[in-house]
């Protein structure tokens, strides 16, 4: 199965070139359990999905919740394998990032995020 990608954007600035996409039931079952890593500057994008956890992770990640709007309803910091985060009733779409990208890319609550399609 081909893998999906789209750019992430705030503020007219993009802030992940590749960001995949899990948007069938395989892929949104299988998020980032067993990966190793997420690549540097990476990102997975769940949708439709409302709530997540980590396990079967090997490593910490930031959790942002977006509405169907994409504008950003939480975001959680550094979340550890094998835990199970609390659904977001309005929540759409989830992006799962490498612990302290939130952070580092400037991602707030209120944020209105912008996903584009790449060729």
């Amino acid at each position: 199965m081909k893998k999906h990608y789209v750019k992430l954007m705030l503020n007219k600035r993009v802030i992940c070139k590749k960001c995949e996409v899990a948007n069938n039931p395989i892929t949104r079952f299988k998020g980032l359990m067993f990966r190793k890593e997420l690549e540097k500057g990476s990102a997975l994008l769940i949708e439709p999905c409302n709530e997540i956890h980590t396990f079967n992770m090997k490593f910490p990640i930031d959790v942002v919740t977006l509405s169907n709007d994409n504008v950003v309803l939480t975001v959680f910091d550094s979340v550890p394998p094998s835990r199970v985060m609390p659904p977001v009733k309005t929540g759409r779409k989830v992006i799962e990032l490498n612990a302290g990208d939130a952070k580092l890319f400037g991602i707030n609550r209120g944020d209105i995020l912008q996903i584009v399609e790449t060729d």
